[in-house]
């Protein structure tokens, strides 16, 4: 079992690879790792091409049935349009799993720009919590033990000069998310680009995620940046929790 895993990441990672690219990396012989890769195919993880292998979109099927039956999803979709909408920027929910970011939904406003390039970019890297606001936002508000297991597991790798790669100082920045409510992404994650993101708590304080804002640096002036967007964000956090107990009651 953890070798398919190991199979499946591998080509997550690569998009497409031969039977012979996956041998390089996978401590099987050529026959062995065949008889695996049938299996893959027969059971509709893996489809096989002009001899190259890509995952199946079977995992659609697997990723939409997960996400629906998350509430932050049903109930955060809506906010997230409008605040695309009304602000004309991209919007984005977000949770995590395993220590790394995992986008829920984003919804890109008249004004986005770069957006084929940063769908992209989620689908491909496994981007980790310090890089983004986003990140920054859930990040501050996990048990410190957690935090240092994260950082254990994952490293602080440096997405651009601006990224956050010193432990010492990325536990200060998490302080001053905890006290002013919001986290801050000034080009830490994508050279250009500005975010800013509030935590998401249930009625009973438990983290669920986190909603954020981004747009380029040049359309996000610093009056906006630190003084206007994150009341604006963190309000729209504060719907989401409100729809949320909403949608409990109404379930009950």
């Amino acid at each position: 079992m953890e070798r398919a895993c190991t199979i499946l990441e591998k080509i997550h990672q690569e998009r497409e690879l031969t039977l012979t690219d996956l041998a390089e990396d996978i401590d099987l012989s050529l026959g062995s790792l065949q008889v695996y890769m049938n299996t893959l195919c027969r059971c509709g993880f893996v489809v096989k091409e002009n001899r190259k292998y890509s995952l199946a979109p079977q995992f659609l099927i697997y990723g939409e049935h997960v996400r629906n039956t998350l509430p932050l999803y049903r109930v955060g979709q809506k906010v997230v349009d409008n605040m695309a909408h009304e602000t004309g920027y991209n919007a984005h929910l977000i949770t995590d799993h395993n220590g790394r970011e995992v986008t829920l939904y984003q919804s890109f406003g008249e004004d986005s720009v770069g957006t084929d390039l940063y769908i992209w970019h989620q689908a491909k890297l496994e981007w980790q919590l310090h890089w983004s606001a986003s990140g920054k936002a859930i990040l501050a508000h996990l048990p410190e033990e957690q935090i240092r297991s994260v950082i254990r597991e994952n490293g602080l790798q440096r997405r651009t000069p601006h990224t956050i790669t010193d432990e010492e100082t990325l536990f200060a920045e998490l302080e001053r998310i905890r006290e002013q409510g919001y986290a801050l992404n000034d080009e830490e994650e994508i050279l250009g680009l500005r975010a800013v993101a509030a935590p998401i708590h249930d009625q009973q304080g438990q983290l669920l995620g986190s909603v954020s804002l981004s747009a380029p640096k040049s359309e996000v002036p610093d009056g906006r940046f630190y003084d206007e967007l994150p009341n604006y964000v963190m309000n729209k956090a504060n719907i989401i929790r409100v729809e949320l107990q909403a949608n409990d009651v109404d379930r009950e």
